[in-house]
C-alpha cells in the first residue's frame, strides 16, 4: 500500500494491540477509499443542514460535498488528511455523547485496535479504556467516555477519533496490518520516554541542562534500595540524554526555504515577510492568478514552513523559549539584547530572523516595537487583567505591585501602560478612565494629599478645563472640597487610625507615610470573587463572562484574574484540574497571573465567534463547563437583562420583589435589597455595564426604594 510507513509498535504479549502504523491518508489511491457517500459512511453528518452547514462547506469545492461525494471522489479535490482532521475536530465539539458505533458504523468491531495506527499516548489511553485489542470495547463507548480516562488530552481524544475516520474512509482499513511483531514494552513505556526526551530538549532550549527532569518522593524509612533507586531517578539530567537539538534557527530557514518552488518563494518574498508587502492582487498579476489564488499560496506557504518548524526543531525552541520570556509584553530591543541571533540576517530572505518569526508563527507578534506572545492585543487584555488583581476600589495600582509580577523593567512597564491606554500618575497607574470624576479620584489617592482642580488637569495632563473637573466632582460622595482643594473622604477617617495602628493597614484603608501622604497599603494580593470584575454567582455556580478572541479560537490559553482562580480552586503555585464533558481543563498559577488552559474545543461546540460573549461556568466539585448567556427580550426589565448579562439561568423566572437581592447576593452582597448600596458596589467593581442597568432601574426608571 502506497502511503504507509510503519513505526514501532509498542505492545506487549499481556495486551496484544498489534503494531501500528503511521498512515499517509494523502497517498491513498482513489481504489484504496470508499466509494460510499460520506453521509452513509457517518450519519451524523446528515444534521449538517442550514446553518450547520457552515462548519463543513469550507472543506471542500461542491457544496454539501458530504452529501454527493464519497471520499474517494473528495480526495481528487482536496487535501484529504485535512478533511479528516477538520471531521474529528467538528465530531469532539459536537457530538460528546454519542456513541461511537452509531457515529461509525462502518467499522468492524472486529477490526484491530492497531489499525487505528495510534501514537503511543492514544494507544495508552485506549489500554486504559480496555484491556481488548480490537474495536469491540471501544465502539460502545462515547468522546464523553473518552476525555474520562485519567491523563487524556483534548488532541489525544482527537487522535482516536481521527484513527476511526481513516479507518472508515478506507476499503480496507487491515491491509498493512502485521500482528506477529513482539515489542518488549508497553506503550506507556514508550511515551514515557518519548516525553523525558522532549522535557530534556525544553530544559536545554531554556537554559537548564543542569536540572533534575524528574524528582522522586518516597516514604520515610524506605529500604535502601528504594532509596538508591530514587536518587538514581532524580539525579537524571538532561546532559544524559542524547542531545540533537542544537540546531541553528538561521540555517533551518534558509534550508526550507531553498525547498520552496518559484511561486511559493515569489509570496513568501513580497508578501509574508517583506518590509513593506505587496497587495495580494498585484501578486496574483505576477503569478498570472487570481487574488485568491494568490492568498491560497500564500496560506499553504506559511503553513508548510510552520509544519516544519514544531518543539524540537532550532525555530521551534527558541520560539517556545521566548513566549516564555515576554510575559506579557516585550520591548523588541531588549528581546534582541538577550538574543542576539533574532537580529541576524536571513541571507536569502534579507530581513531580521525575529520579522521572519513574526510573519510566519501566528504565536509570536512583533507590532510597534513591542513583541508578544500570541499577540500585542493578547498582551494588553492579560495585561488589563493584571492591574484589575492590583486595582484600589478608586482604580489605582502601585506600579511597584505591578513590576514585581512582570518580567519587564520599571521604565518599560511604564511606557507599556501607556500604550495600553492607562494614564500614570504618581507611580501609580489608574484604570478606571470612563469618566473624568473617576480619574480625578485615582489621581487624588494616587498622590495622596489635597489637589486643586488646576492640578488635578496639570497631573492627568488632560486638556479638560479645570472647571470641569469641579464640576464633574462636585456631587461625587468619594471627595470634599476645602479652600479650594480636593480630598478624599475616606482620609478624614484613616490619619487618627493610621496614627494608632501598629500595623499596616488593609487593602482599602489607608496610611500615612514618611512624606505625609495618604496612601493604601496592601496587606494581600488578588482579589477576592466578590471583588472581581465580571464574575458572578447564582447558587452554587460561578459564571465569569469574557469576550471570545481569535487568539482563543486558535487554541490558546489566556489569563484570568485571580478571583476566577479561587473558584476554580486554584491557588498561588498551584495547578488545577477540572472536570467537563469535553475532558480536563486546566488552569495553573505558576507565574504572575493564573492561566487558563485552552478552551477552543468548548468554543468549537458552541459555534463561537470571535467577539460573542460567553460565559466560563464553575460548578460544584470542581465541575467546569463554557455557555452562552441566557437570552432574555430587548424590552425585558434592566434587572433582569442584567441578570442574563451575570449568566444567571433564569433570569425571567425571578420573582420581581426578589429581583434586588439576586442581584446582590451575584457579588456576596447576601440579603442586600438597598438599591444605592447595591449600585455603589457594582460602581467600585468597574462593572460599567451592569452600572448603566441598574442606573436604568433605579436612577432613571419608576424604582424609588432607597436606603
Amino acid at each position: 500500500m502506497i502511503g504507509i510507513q510503519k513505526s514501532a509498535c509498542a505492545a506487549s504479549s499481556w495486551f496484544e494491540w498489534g503494531c501500528a502504523l503511521s498512515i499517509g491518508v494523502n497517498s491513498f489511491s482513489a481504489d484504496e477509499l470508499s466509494e460510499t457517500l460520506w453521509v452513509d459512511l457517518l450519519p451524523w453528518l446528515d444534521d449538517y443542514v442550514s446553518d450547520r452547514a457552515v462548519l463543513l462547506e469550507p472543506l471542500a469545492p461542491s457544496p454539501d460535498w458530504w452529501f454527493s461525494e464519497s471520499p474517494s471522489f473528495t480526495a481528487l479535490e482536496v487535501d484529504l488528511e485535512k478533511v479528516l482532521e477538520e471531521l474529528a475536530e467538528v465530531y469532539v465539539a459536537h457530538h460528546g455523547p454519542a456513541v461511537l458505533a452509531e457515529s461509525f458504523p462502518a467499522l468492524d468491531a472486529d477490526l484491530p485496535v492497531a489499525a487505528l495506527a495510534l501514537d503511543t499516548r492514544a494507544t495508552t489511553a485506549l489500554r486504559r479504556l480496555t484491556s481488548e485489542s480490537t474495536l469491540a470495547c471501544v465502539l460502545p463507548h462515547t468522546v464523553t467516555d473518552l476525555f474520562g480516562v485519567r491523563g487524556t488530552s483534548a488532541q489525544t481524544v482527537q487522535d482516536i477519533v481521527y484513527g476511526l475516520l481513516v479507518c472508515t474512509v478506507m476499503r480496507d482499513p487491515r491491509a498493512g496490518i502485521e500482528d506477529d511483531a513482539t515489542p518488549d514494552a508497553p506503550p506507556v513505556i514508550t511515551a514515557l520516554v518519548d516525553d523525558l526526551r522532549q522535557l530534556a530538549v525544553w530544559r536545554r532550549a531554556r537554559g537548564q541542562g543542569d536540572r533534575p527532569l524528574v524528582t522522586v518522593e518516597i516514604d520515610d524509612e524506605s529500604p535502601e534500595p528504594i532509596q538508591e533507586l530514587a536518587a538514581r531517578v532524580s539525579a537524571l539530567t538532561p546532559a544524559d540524554l542524547p542531545d540533537n537539538d542544537r540546531n541553528d534557527a538561521v540555517d533551518e530557514i534558509e534550508n526550507l526555504v531553498a525547498q520552496l518552488d518559484e511561486r511559493e518563494s515569489l509570496v513568501l518574498r513580497e508578501r509574508l515577510v517583506a518590509v513593506d508587502r505587496m497587495r495580494l492582487g498585484a501578486v496574483g498579476a505576477k503569478l498570472a492568478v487570481s487574488a485568491g489564488r494568490a492568498g491560497q499560496i500564500e496560506a499553504d506557504v506559511k503553513a508548510k514552513l510552520n509544519a516544519a518548524c514544531g518543539f524540537g526543531t532550532g525555530v521551534g525552541n527558541l520560539l517556545a523559549s521566548l513566549r516564555v520570556e515576554i510575559q506579557p509584553v516585550a520591548s523588541l530591543d531588549r528581546l534582541l539584547s538577550a538574543h542576539p541571533v533574532l537580529a541576524a540576517e536571513v541571507p536569502s530572505l534579507h530581513v531580521p530572523l525575529w520579522l521572519v518569526l513574526d510573519r510566519l508563527d501566528d504565536y509570536f507578534e512583533v507590532t510597534d516595537s513591542w513583541a508578544a506572545a500570541p499577540s500585542v492585543s493578547a498582551a494588553v487584555k492579560r495585561t488589563q487583567t493584571l492591574l484589575e488583581d492590583y486595582e484600589s476600589p478608586n482604580g489605582v495600582v502601585a506600579l511597584d505591585d505591578v513590576a514585581a509580577a512582570v518580567s519587564m523593567p520599571r521604565a518599560e512597564l511604564e511606557v507599556w501602560l501607556t500604550r495600553c491606554g492607562f494614564t500614570v500618575v504618581a507611580d501609580s497607574a489608574l484604570t478606571h478612565s470612563k469618566r473624568i470624576a473617576d480619574l480625578a479620584v485615582g489621581a487624588l489617592e494616587a498622590i495622596g494629599a489635597p489637589r486643586s482642580a488646576e492640578q488635578l488637569v496639570g497631573a492627568l495632563a488632560s486638556d479638560r478645563p479645570a472647571r470641569s473637573v469641579d464640576t464633574a466632582l462636585k456631587n461625587d460622595e468619594r471627595v470634599i472640597l476645602e479652600d479650594g482643594v480636593w480630598r478624599l473622604a475616606d482620609w478624614e477617617t484613616a490619619k487618627p487610625a493610621a496614627a494608632e495602628a501598629e500595623e499596616a493597614p488593609n487593602f482599602s484603608e489607608f496610611g500615612v507615610h514618611d512624606d505625609g501622604s495618604l496612601r493604601r497599603t496592601r496587606a494581600s494580593k488578588g482579589k477576592t470573587p466578590e471583588q472581581t470584575r465580571q464574575l458572578y454567582r447564582s447558587g452554587v455556580t460561578w459564571y465569569f463572562r469574557i469576550r471570545v478572541t481569535a487568539d482563543q479560537l486558535r487554541g490558546s490559553g489566556f489569563a484570568v484574574p485571580a478571583g476566577v482562580a479561587a473558584v476554580a480552586g486554584c491557588r498561588r503555585g498551584e495547578v488545577a484540574e477540572l472536570s467537563s464533558d469535553l475532558g480536563a481543563q486546566m488552569i495553573r498559577w505558576t507565574g504572575a497571573q493564573p492561566t487558563f488552559g485552552t478552551i477552543r474545543r468548548f468554543l468549537r461546540a458552541l459555534s463561537a465567534d470571535v467577539g460573542d460573549v460567553v460565559l466560563l461556568e464553575f460548578g460544584p466539585e470542581r465541575s467546569f463547563g463554557v455557555r452562552r448567556p441566557p437570552t432574555v427580550p430587548e424590552d425585558a426589565e434592566p434587572l433582569r437583562r442584567a441578570l442574563a448579562e451575570m449568566g444567571h439561568p433564569e433570569p425571567l423566572e425571578v420573582r420581581g420583589r426578589d429581583l434586588p437581592r439576586v442581584v446582590a447576593d451575584a457579588i456576596g452582597l447576601s440579603g442586600e435589597t438597598r438599591p444605592r448600596r447595591i449600585l455603589s458596589a457594582y460602581r467600585d467593581r468597574g462593572e460599567d455595564t451592569i452600572t448603566e442597568l441598574l442606573e436604568q432601574a433605579w436612577v432613571h426608571g419608576t424604582d424609588t426604594t432607597d436606603d
